[in-house]
């Protein structure tokens, strides 16, 4: 049943990128750096949400990372503190 909704949303938001790229065809300019080149608003937008979920991804992996250590290291700790009580 989570695997329906989880699909379901993802579709909505498919739908939705869609619908926001076909509103939104002026070109930008978009000046980099070292460089200045011209996109679509909505290649622009979906390339920025991109690297944003990838960032947030990243963010996401490391602080989850850090508290499964963390968690990891206290039952151990917690099994030496009291080694007479079962798991």
């Amino acid at each position: 049943m989570v695997k329906v909704v989880q699909k379901g949303f993802v579709l909505a938001f498919i739908i939705l990128a869609f619908v926001i790229g076909t509103q939104n065809p002026e070109v930008v300019n978009v000046n980099y750096l070292i460089a200045t080149s011209q996109l679509p608003l909505a290649t622009l937008m979906s390339v920025c949400f991109f690297i944003g979920v990838l960032i947030g991804c990243m963010v996401s992996v490391k602080v989850f990372s850090q508290l499964k250590w963390q968690n990891y290291r206290l039952k151990k700790s917690n099994r030496q503190l009291s080694p007479d009580t079962e798991r």
